[in-house]
């Protein structure tokens, strides 16, 4: 399995440098997420990035060489920031639950689709979308906005991140 490596660049930088690291011959994206937007009554579906300023960069390197590679982009591509590691490991690729745990919630397209759900006596259950079966990452909703807060575990840190979640009932 290929590791996911984390890169902060410059903000508004992530399509060229992700453009720029394919050409280097790295797998390199960002995650995006679709957001409900309501302009005068009519309500559309928005990508917008998942972690802003953050790339994802999927590689078969292990992290000492994948280290080395991007210190030396760094000198050639203007916008890479750092490489995100662990505080105390020093190791830069997501665990492999983490990974997982992201994959589930990206698909293939790697962007959070819309979800559809209801509330059962104050129990959120996901009848559609992403969010099917993470339930319990979910720690806050927003129905008027039609967004949920998960908390995710991203390089052994708790993170929260809005995505989409319509609540179509609550008994």
């Amino acid at each position: 399995m290929n590791k996911w490596y984390l890169l902060y660049v410059k903000g508004g930088k992530e399509d060229e440098i992700c453009e720029f690291l394919k050409t280097q011959g790295f797998d390199a994206f960002y995650p995006k997420k679709k957001i409900v937007y309501k302009k005068q009554g009519i309500r559309t579906l928005v990508d917008k990035p998942m972690f802003p300023n953050y790339i994802f960069v999927e590689s078969e390197l292990d992290h000492v060489d994948f280290s080395s590679e991007i210190s030396m982009l760094k000198c050639i591509k203007d916008g890479i920031v750092k490489e995100v590691k662990y505080d105390n490991e020093g190791t830069s690729a997501l665990y492999e639950q983490e990974q997982l745990f992201l994959e589930k919630l990206l698909g293939r397209n790697k962007v959070v689709e819309y979800s559809v759900g209801f509330i059962e006596n104050d129990r959120v259950v996901i009848t559609e979308g992403p969010l099917v079966g993470l339930e319990s990452n979910i720690i806050h909703i927003d129905r008027h906005k039609r967004i949920c807060t998960l908390e995710i575990e991203m390089l052994g840190q708790k993170r929260e991140v809005k995505v989409s979640l319509e609540i179509v009932s609550k008994a």
